[in-house]
């Protein structure tokens, strides 16, 4: 179990050292490859995975943009980068995601919680939410 803790703060450390040297304050990112899966479907987390490993302060919330399948059709032309990413692309549904909400995460640094949340609101307010009982 020590070894786990050590290769995480190990892992962590690295990660805080790219995150200086890019001088940012959050990261705003998907929570997943589209906004919904079948019940029981689920079966990707490299969108919210790692920063769980991390233990960064993280946000999820609706943007009030919805799916549209008369827009949101899948990419004829798209080339999969491995198999997980080639059964996910098959997995998307046109039909079973129509008029559902896409939803984001904001990302800050550990123990930054307040500080997520602040960036939230704004995040909020910029999308025309205003900022109220979404975060």
């Amino acid at each position: 179990m020590w070894k786990l803790h050590a290769e995480r703060t190990e892992f962590q450390n690295r990660y805080l050292d790219r995150w200086n040297a890019a001088a940012i304050d959050a990261i705003l990112c998907p929570t997943m490859a589209f906004n919904t899966v079948r019940n029981g479907a689920f079966r990707h987390v490299g969108y919210t995975g790692v920063f769980n490993v991390l233990d960064y302060s993280c946000l999820s919330f609706v943007t009030g943009v919805a799916a549209d399948k008369n827009i949101d059709t899948p990419d004829a032309a798209h080339q999969p980068l491995g198999p997980e990413c080639k059964a996910i692309h098959q997995e998307y549904d046109a039909d079973l995601v129509h008029g559902l909400p896409v939803s984001l995460q904001l990302v800050g640094r550990r123990l930054e919680e307040e500080k997520v949340l602040a960036m939230g609101q704004r995040v909020l307010q910029a999308l025309s939410l205003g900022g109220t009982g979404q975060v």
